[in-house]
């Protein structure tokens, strides 16, 4: 177990902090240094990108940090990562061919590429994270994203070329986060697999499980970025910058929930097993009382002073966001994956429905308060579905 709890979450902040920075530090940069049409562009690819990241995850990390009965073996996860990030890449790279023109085509593949580093280096961090080394998980993830960064930043301000910065950091970063992750994960976890060997029929069933994990984590952002291809469809490129600037709050807030719950998620199953319903209980309702706590500005070089109303709203919608992240693991924590797919699928059907509509009735508003729908349904269902687990665990003991 966690030997030392205080420097688990200082890290692990540490490093999401980093992590969820570097995400609203790209946007602000591209939209310095290029202006905000092509910043558009940017956010556009971005949030496909953002959207591809969850086929190279495919909802393995809380399963994997919560595999407590070790069921799969470290190898038997990495090859399923390499399988994933593959399709991701090539996935990327179909969309990008039919989505643009020239070298636009490239820039929207490396943009891809950046964020599938985020994907190689989870497998390594669920390995730690499962053996109690949640330190040395947010180290890494603040070593990598600080580097990406900062690198991205000043080879931007340097060429003015979004071309050669995109293929210069995607391959860098590649090559920083396989030495730094693979030294790492061998210092602090070794080869601990008890003798046995890899078995690709492991493999394919570890994807079969998760699969339901992977459709709701991809219908999830696929929800978020609907009132973006809603915009596209109806707005000027200029209005995505808008919308992204306004957006970043929330999705941060959204991202650093996992300040307080990322490290807690080994411990959540832990507790769940052992048939502690009463100390389960308190420990999540302790969870979502700190991140309710959460709380952040952030200052972009544009005028957003006419959209001020729509700013507070998709901040609510990122408070909402960060409650469903978080009921959404503990339910793959405790192995009730199987209800997150008619969960998604209801509320993609809601939200598409009503994105379109919304957005050419009241503009960036309408896609905010679609933003806000989709998350408040998600929260919504899902706290009934945490509720009757609890109150059934509680009967059947």
């Amino acid at each position: 177990k966690e030997k030392n709890v205080k420097k688990a979450f200082l890290w692990n902040m540490i490093g999401s902090t980093c992590y969820s920075g570097s995400s609203f530090l790209y946007l602000l940069v591209v939209t310095r240094v290029c202006g905000a049409q092509l910043a558009g562009f940017y956010s556009l690819s971005y949030a496909t990108a953002q959207l591809l990241l969850q086929v190279g995850r495919y909802g393995v990390r809380t399963y994997q940090a919560t595999d407590l009965e070790h069921k799969y073996i470290f190898s038997e996860y990495k090859v399923s990562r390499i399988i994933t990030c593959a399709l991701m890449m090539l996935f990327g790279i179909i969309y990008s061919s039919f989505s643009f023109k020239g070298e636009y085509i490239i820039i929207s593949t490396f943009i891809i590429m950046m964020k599938m580093i985020d994907a190689v280096e989870d497998v390594f961090h669920g390995n730690l994270q499962q053996k109690y080394h949640v330190e040395q998980m947010g180290k890494m993830l603040a070593a990598r994203n600080l580097y990406s960064a900062v690198f991205f930043t000043a080879m931007l301000i340097i060429t003015k070329n979004l071309y050669c910065t995109c293929v210069a950091t995607s391959t860098t970063s590649l090559i920083l986060c396989l030495i730094i992750n693979s030294q790492m994960t061998r210092k602090y976890v070794g080869h601990e697999e008890d003798g046995r060997k890899l078995q690709m029929s492991h493999v394919w069933e570890l994807l079969r499980t998760c699969t339901p994990m992977f459709i709701g984590t991809f219908l999830s952002l696929l929800l978020y970025n609907i009132p973006k291809y809603a915009m596209a469809g109806v707005m000027t490129d200029e209005y995505q910058t808008y919308y992204s600037i306004l957006f970043m709050p929330s999705f941060v807030i959204s991202l650093m929930c996992e300040f307080v719950f990322k490290p807690t998620i080994t411990t959540i199953a832990e507790l769940w097993w052992e048939n502690n319903v009463k100390k389960f209980t308190l420990y999540i309702l302790r969870i979502i009382g700190i991140i309710r706590r959460t709380l952040l500005e952030i200052i972009y070089g544009v005028d957003l002073s006419p959209y001020k109303l729509h700013f507070v709203v998709l901040l609510i919608g990122g408070g909402i966001s960060a409650e469903v992240y978080m009921i959404y693991n503990i339910l793959i924590a405790i192995r009730w994956g199987k209800c997150l797919l008619p969960v998604y699928s209801i509320t993609a059907i809601i939200t598409i429905a009503a994105a379109r509509i919304l957005v050419q009735q009241w503009g960036i508003m309408g896609a905010a308060l679609n933003y806000v729908l989709s998350c408040s349904i998600l929260f919504v269902l899902f706290t009934l579905i945490l509720v009757y687990v609890i109150l059934r665990k509680k009967h059947q003991n």
